[in-house]
């Protein structure tokens, strides 16, 4: 025959209270805890999309318009 195991959960909130003991019970045996700032990751890069229409390099004027007709 197996044997089943009995697996208990515990709420949120008396893991909590269970995590704050065990923190201040370290801290009276002469525990220190220090944080630390973790490394920042690369940053993302914005990007444009390219166009593939004849419109471009208007240098700043309305898009499709030919450049011809502003000179």
């Amino acid at each position: 025959m197996m044997k089943k195991e009995m697996v208990m959960y515990k709420s949120k909130a008396q893991l909590r209270i269970e995590t704050e003991n065990a923190v201040k019970k370290f801290l009276k045996q002469g525990g220190s805890i220090e944080v630390i700032k973790s490394r920042k990751g690369p940053k993302m890069v914005m990007r444009s999309k390219v166009t593939k229409q004849a419109s471009t390099g208007t240098s700043g004027f309305a898009v499709g318009f030919p450049r011809k007709s502003f000179v």
